[in-house]
């Protein structure tokens, strides 16, 4: 966090990245988020912790017409993953629990992966239609929420980055940063926002610089935020 930009409104940095609040308002053209003419085949690793029980998207992906064409949802139990205008597939995992995630989710080709455990668990969903293969430059990047009148995520991000590549899929956590290897003990010191919160009513069930140039992704949006 650079002290010469303006931290987001409902946004507050910690020693290993940011808490995002139920204030927080996040959303930016996608050609600022992606490169231009990016596919939707991507790689995502995360590192984060829920705060409030929900059914928020983690992110989305809009086009022109403000129709989905990529986004994370987590609800209670599961995780979904959206390829496209209300198609979908999910994973039986649970993020919200309080603890720290850490995990890799792979969408290449008709497959969307999650990779846990630092690559040692692996669940495959199949994708049964044909997917967009390119991101429209003129959509809308959307943190935390799915448009801007749904719930928003609450919860600490410490690393969210997106590769090109699925090269680092199995092996997710070398480009995880050191800090959030340790997440569980870089608790922010702001008590009142560690408990998880109560189930919401509406609730259903920096890149390394070792890293090779065809995983260059994303700069961690934790960091990117601040400009947006």
């Amino acid at each position: 966090w650079s002290s010469s930009r303006s931290v987001p409104q409902g946004v507050i940095p910690f020693k290993s990245g940011v808490i995002f609040t139920q204030r927080a308002r996040i959303e930016a053209p996608v050609s600022t988020i992606l490169p231009t003419g990016s596919s939707t085949d991507l790689l995502l690793v995360l590192s984060l912790c829920s705060h409030r029980i929900n059914n928020a998207f983690l992110f989305a992906v809009k086009n022109k017409k403000k129709k989905l064409q990529l986004g994370v949802q987590f609800v209670p139990g599961k995780i979904i993953v959206y390829v496209g205008h209300k198609r979908s597939v999910y994973f039986d995992y649970n993020v919200h629990d309080g603890q720290w995630h850490n995990m890799a989710i792979d969408i290449r080709g008709q497959t969307v992966t999650l990779f846990t455990s630092c690559g040692k668990r692996r669940v495959h969903a199949d994708l049964h239609f044909k997917k967009d293969e390119a991101l429209d430059p003129h959509g809308s990047f959307l943190f935390g929420k799915m448009n801007q009148h749904s719930v928003q995520f609450e919860g600490a991000i410490c690393q969210f980055d997106i590769y090109p590549s699925a090269k680092a899929a199995h092996h997710y956590c070398k480009y995880l940063k050191k800090q959030c290897r340790q997440a569980d003990t870089y608790r922010p010191n702001l008590p009142p926002l560690i408990p998880l919160l109560p189930r919401d009513p509406s609730a259903s069930p920096s890149t390394p610089q070792h890293m090779e140039p065809s995983l260059q992704g994303l700069r961690n949006v934790t960091t990117a935020a601040p400009s947006l």
